[in-house]
């Protein structure tokens, strides 16, 4: 084009280049940039550009638009619809600035003239479903646009109906639907999957499809499978995918998965085999589901039949098959071709390094989850909390007190992560093994908030294993302070009381107890008795006062009434058993 002077004067052939999906972002602009008199051919084609290009951002596309109502005395339709289109993509600046950049488009459009145009009121309700602000505002300005369109195709109902079940708006989404097969427009592949897959019963949706004649398409199919497999219901989806006219990788892929997640392992397997002799080529996608089915029911030899398929099919070995394998391998008790495959990954994400932390903390080998770790860390990713968890149960199995401190210090305070139940679960079984049940209370006192009752609620029932019963009622006036009641809070220390046969202190407890009751006279009080039997001997009661509104209060008693519904609430060590009186 250079030699033959076709750029930069004539405008087809420039804005095909500005518009050519071979061509780059920075290319396209410096491009347009080299054009004296750019048209709005040479505007629209550089919009576009903007629009299907993955790095596509308002910031490039608002100098572009700025020029062309500088520099032009008008705009068309074929303008704006790439504007639109850039607008409801989600990306880096998605959020208000592409909400106002589409309300101003949307009203150059009326000024210009073009609200008759179908395709841009296609493209603004496409944009409102996008961008348009939550609360169900944006759908609600997408049906204005819409009832305010004289004339709609397939796209229109589709965009809409899409739209609503995006946002969650099922009910409408079916009466759109039916008000669509009011107006007689046509049935779209389009419309048909995204009510199946908005959560229609199956079998009502089953039949329309085939009183419609897609029931054979490998889209509608697809769909139809993935419902099935939703509602456990195998047999059916395999039905559907027999009848289909054409089988591609995407419905395979919906079987298949149907089969892993219902543990038929031989079947999912014969499916695959059967998807190789027709030529379709398995994906990762096919695959992982399998190979988690496999890990889970330890079929070590379909799982390896999985990794040779992958193997020949040549699979490239990303983070997701790659983790399935690893899993698959742990699983099955075959460590060392689970650090093959780790090896052979290219990129390793968290959930990789964490599969391999977790595979080696549960084979005990506590010192090389650590020697993982500090690997993890020195490649540049961040663990998130499953890994966290998965370090400190190797270190609550290997006994490594400090180091388990140190990885619950280092996730609180230099990762910013939130321990959970199962978080202080581990670092309280640590050190209660070690004896160390004081220097649990230091650590949640200095790791958790004043709120947090999950912490003080998992070393209250630390106490009553070890009956610790100083700590124990420590631990119990932390929680009386609190909000975040729950009935255990009372029974585990009462337990802990018993353990030590300290029936002075449960008479105490439950003075205290029903002292609390007494303050509040509006609520109705329920008693429960509960007989605590240690080796066979009837030690004595815990009474549990089951109040109507509000919480729950435990402590030791005579008399009572029944109420089964408590006793799932009790937590007992072993060798002590309950009867309720």
């Amino acid at each position: 084009m250079l030699k033959s002077s076709l750029f930069p004067h004539h405008a087809f052939p420039t804005a095909k280049l500005l518009a050519s999906p071979h061509a780059t972002l920075p290319y396209a602009l410096s491009l347009f940039a080299a054009i004296p008199t750019p048209t709005l051919f040479h505007h629209t084609a550089l919009l576009r550009a903007l629009s299907a290009s993955a790095g596509g951002s308002l910031a490039a596309a608002l100098p572009v638009l700025a020029s062309a109502r500088a520099r032009l005395p008008g705009l068309d339709e074929f303008a704006f619809q790439p504007l639109l289109a850039l607008c409801a993509k989600r990306g880096p600046d998605f959020d208000a600035a592409a909400a106002s950049l589409g309300r101003q488009v949307h009203a150059l459009v009326v000024r210009y003239g073009f609200s008759g145009v179908v395709s841009l009121g296609n493209a603004l309700c496409h944009f409102y479903s996008f961008c348009g602000g939550g609360g169900g505002k944006g759908m609600a300005d997408a049906r204005r646009v819409f009832d305010e369109m004289p004339e709609r195709d397939a796209v229109s109902w589709n965009t809409v109906i899409g739209g609503y079940v995006r946002a969650g708006k099922v009910t409408k989404a079916v009466d759109m639907f039916s008000e669509m097969m009011c107006c007689s427009v046509g049935v779209s592949v389009t419309a048909l999957v995204t009510m199946i897959r908005c959560g229609w019963q199956a079998e009502p949706v089953h039949g329309f499809c085939v009183k419609v004649g897609f029931c054979r398409d490998a889209k509608v199919a697809s769909a139809m499978v993935a419902m099935y497999v939703r509602e456990k219901s195998v047999e059916c989806g395999r039905k559907v995918f027999d009848e289909a006219s054409k089988r591609d990788l995407v419905l395979y892929n919906c079987m298949v998965d149907g089969y892993a997640k219902a543990g038929q392992v031989e079947e999912a397997m014969g499916l695959v085999d059967r998807m190789r002799l027709e030529g379709v080529r398995p994906s990762s996608g096919t695959l992982v589901g399998v190979l988690s089915a496999c890990g889970a029911s330890g079929a070590m030899a379909a799982g390896h039949r999985l990794h040779e398929i992958a193997l020949e099919a040549g699979l490239e070995l990303d983070t997701a098959l790659g983790t399935s394998l690893m899993d698959m391998y742990f699983k099955c008790g075959c460590p060392s071709e689970a650090v093959a495959v780790f090896d052979a990954m290219q990129e390793r994400d968290v959930k990789a390094w964490t599969v391999m932390i977790m595979g080696f903390g549960v084979n005990g080998q506590a010192g090389e989850v650590i020697s993982l770790f500090r690997s993890m860390e020195e490649d540049g990713v961040v663990p998130n909390e499953v890994t966290f968890l998965a370090v400190l149960n190797a270190c609550s199995h290997g006994g490594l007190v400090s180091k388990g401190r140190k990885f619950m210090e280092s996730m609180v305070l230099q990762y910013g992560i939130s321990p959970n139940t199962e978080h202080y679960g581990c670092i309280i079984d640590l050190l209660g093994r070690a004896g160390r049940l004081d220097e649990a209370y230091e650590l949640i006192a200095s790791l958790s908030s004043q709120g947090d009752a999950t912490a003080w609620r998992a070393l209250l029932a630390a106490c009553r294993v070890h009956g610790n019963v100083n700590l124990g009622r420590m631990v119990q006036a932390r929680l009386d302070n609190m909000v975040d009641y729950h009935p255990s809070d009372a029974i585990l220390l009462s337990n802990t009381y018993a353990l030590e046969s300290r029936w002075d202190e449960i008479a105490h407890f439950r003075d205290s107890e029903e002292q609390k009751i007494v303050k509040d006279k509006k609520e109705a009080v329920v008693m429960t008795d509960i007989l605590i039997n240690v080796a066979g001997a009837v030690l004595g009661t815990l009474r549990l006062c089951d109040r109507s509104v509000g919480r729950r209060q435990v402590m030791a008693d005579d008399n009572g009434l029944d109420d089964a519904g408590v006793m799932e609430e009790l937590i007992f060590p072993p060798g002590v058993t309950i009867m309720q009186d």
